[in-house]
């Protein structure tokens, strides 16, 4: 399943631009003493921004995984994505970006939950396939009374796969919504529709299990 990581970094840098564009003269000429309402904004941004950078990286490393058949190294990845994506959950939004904040959380959550309900599909396809494998070399004295060879059940992984990309999805749409109404307090336009749509008719590749 490609997760296209490249868009979401995309979507939190187009709202981060937006809103660092927007506050940057009004941040000026402060008493240097306490933080004005748009340093405020644009500091959170900045940091959303670090975050899913971080985060890109990780969930890059998870694609390759996949890519690969590598369990191990998906599982590492998704944690590390995970732990990073959280920070943003963590963070205290300013007043103004309280409901772009719920959006991103939102967001976060469903992408995260996608990593892992993947992760547990395709390590449910490996063992079946592991078990179906080890049936299929072991040696029998006899055919009679002999239990039925395990078999792989892509059906329901294909099932599952799709249940997935809805969730990962949803968790797109969410930061495409967050972006939109960072560029509405910002002034400016809202973002191409074509960033949600691109998301929401992406399909995942089935991944198989490596023998």
């Amino acid at each position: 399943m490609h997760m296209s990581m490249k868009r979401m970094s995309r979507v939190f840098a187009c709202a981060a631009a937006a809103v660092l564009l927007s506050f940057v003269l009004a941040s000026c000429g402060g008493d240097g003493q306490q933080k004005s309402p748009a340093q405020l904004n644009r500091e959170y941004m900045a940091s959303v921004n670090t975050i899913s950078a971080e985060a890109a990286d990780s969930l890059s490393s998870f694609n390759a995984a996949v890519s690969e058949g590598d369990l191990a190294a998906m599982r590492l990845s998704a944690s590390d994505a995970a732990k990073k994506l959280e920070k943003i959950s963590e963070m205290t939004a300013p007043e103004p970006l309280a409901q772009v904040h719920e959006e991103y959380k939102a967001g976060v959550n469903d992408l995260t939950a996608a990593l892992s309900e993947y992760i547990e599909a395709y390590a449910a396809l490996q063992s079946s396939a592991d078990a179906a494998a080890a049936s299929k070399g072991s040696t029998q004295t006899s055919s009679r009374n002999q239990a039925p060879a395990p078999t792989v059940d892509t059906e329901t992984f294909a099932s599952q796969v799709a249940n997935i990309q809805a969730r990962y999805d949803s968790g797109m749409a969410h930061l495409a919504k967050a972006d939109s109404m960072v560029a509405e307090l910002a002034g400016g336009e809202a973002p191409a529709k074509d960033e949600a749509s691109e998301a929401q008719g992406e399909q995942p590749a089935e991944e198989q299990p490596q023998e």
